[in-house]
């Protein structure tokens, strides 16, 4: 899947974000955060558009309002990590944690991933239901 200029806006403005955060890396590394981001956001998606995608839920708060959850997708036959910058667009905080109650919060996980990967597609024209771990 081709790289849109949509994901590099959001792999540059990620990658601005870690430099000011971060003591480690420098304004030098700019393009190569950037381009690794990049990288990364298009593996997500195309596994997002075909159903190599899958969420499950690690644990549940005792209040019901909360739940940590995975995020994975499948690249050349093997199950791979998301990055926190995913979990963030799923709408999940620091710890992996997502809130709310009372709906599906691993379909609003996938949901809110697929809005902002896929800004100008219909959700209903192009997702399935999501792949459980």
């Amino acid at each position: 899947m081709k790289t849109t200029k949509h994901i590099i806006k959001l792999a540059a403005a990620q990658a601005k974000k870690d430099i000011k955060q971060s003591t480690y890396y420098s304004d030098s590394d700019l393009d190569w955060l950037t381009e690794n981001n990049a990288k990364h956001f298009t593996e997500v998606k195309e596994a997002l558009l075909n159903g190599r995608y899958y969420t499950g839920v690690e644990k549940v708060s005792s209040s019901g309002m909360s739940r940590i959850i995975k995020i994975k997708y499948i690249k050349n036959n093997k199950l791979h990590g998301v990055s926190m910058d995913i979990y963030n667009m799923a709408g999940c905080d620091k710890n992996q944690r997502i809130s709310g109650c009372g709906m599906d919060m691993l379909f609003a996980a996938q949901y809110n991933l697929f809005l902002t990967l896929c800004p100008n597609l219909r959700y209903q024209d192009k997702m399935k239901q999501y792949n459980n771990l």
